[in-house]
């Protein structure tokens, strides 16, 4: 399906923080910036959400950002035409990260960072109508670089509806023996009645972070010539992941548990802090587990 980039427009918009300089955060929890402890290869968007619209979908550390193929081209009905599309201005405006989305992300960087937009390009695609794309780059609130540009796709209709993506958070542990990688993939969305919502106790989250694990386990291929890799439990403990603002002005978040397994490595095996993550929620989903082989090295 084709497309053509009509208009690029760029546009000095800051989501900078509030009330000047902030404190300074508490350290990241190692459970949501382990993917800084190894540089190797990496699993892409389509391997971990494989319905997710790769031009538009990101990851930003181990959140998961993405936009379902589906939802991105479900064309406008009826058709817009070029001079109604809405203007510019207001996309970026009605795009422009709030404090739970900017919560969210900073949950996972050191030090915090803020959104700028980086520009806005009109999309035609064909049989679809017209999308607005609003690039949003994220800068650490204390200058300096922060290596790779980390950046957040919004996508808009030609209407204005700003298109929501689905949010994940996703672990992934190498077994570098076996060549393969563990993943954990669990979707933050608030429920619908929280009132009403099943809340589990912690040792109920981790029988069933345990058994899913046990489970996963059973499906890794052994690489001849090498043993089985063995995992023990290291810990459960919870996080609260803001998901939006309500009416109020207050965050509202979604709490979830993540029951933790460390690799038991052999004496000649070089030695790692890292652990595999088993995401449940509060009400007791799950997060999906897979298998992912390294085919190139």
């Amino acid at each position: 399906m084709g497309k053509i980039v009509l208009l690029t427009f760029f546009m000095l918009v800051a989501a900078s923080p509030a009330g000047g300089e902030p404190d300074r955060k508490q350290d990241v929890d190692p459970m949501l910036r382990r993917w800084l402890l190894f540089l190797g290869p990496n699993l892409s968007v389509a391997e971990l959400i494989p319905d997710a619209d790769l031009k538009t979908s990101r990851s930003v550390g181990t959140l998961m950002i993405a936009y379902p193929e589906r939802i991105i081209n479900e064309p406008d009905s009826p058709p817009v035409e070029l001079n109604d599309v809405v203007p510019v201005a207001k996309v970026i405006q009605r795009t422009k990260p709030d404090k739970a989305f900017t919560s969210l992300i900073n949950l996972r960087l050191d030090p915090d960072f803020h959104f700028s937009d980086r520009g806005a390009s009109l999309v035609s695609k064909k049989q679809i109508g017209y999308r607005w794309h609003v690039n949003w780059e994220l800068s650490p609130n204390y200058g300096g670089s922060s290596g790779p540009p980390l950046e957040y796709r919004a996508v808009v209709t030609a209407r204005g509806k700003v298109i929501a993506p689905d949010l994940y958070q996703f672990d992934t542990y190498l077994i570098r023996k076996h060549r393969l990688w563990l993943c954990s993939i669990l979707k933050l969305k608030l429920p619908d009645n929280k009132k009403e919502q099943n809340t589990l106790t912690q040792q109920q989250i981790e029988e069933r972070g345990r058994a899913a694990f046990e489970k996963l386990q059973q499906k890794i291929k052994v690489t001849p010539g090498t043993k089985p890799a063995q995992f023990e439990f290291a810990d459960c403990r919870a996080i609260e992941f803001p998901l939006s603002v309500d009416a109020d002005g207050k965050i509202q978040s979604m709490k979830a548990w993540g029951v933790n397994f460390k690799e038991i490595l052999e004496r000649d095996e070089k030695k790692t802090e890292d652990i595999f993550t088993v995401w449940v929620s509060e009400s007791g989903t799950v997060s999906e587990l897979k298998i992912v082989p390294i085919h190139e090295w």
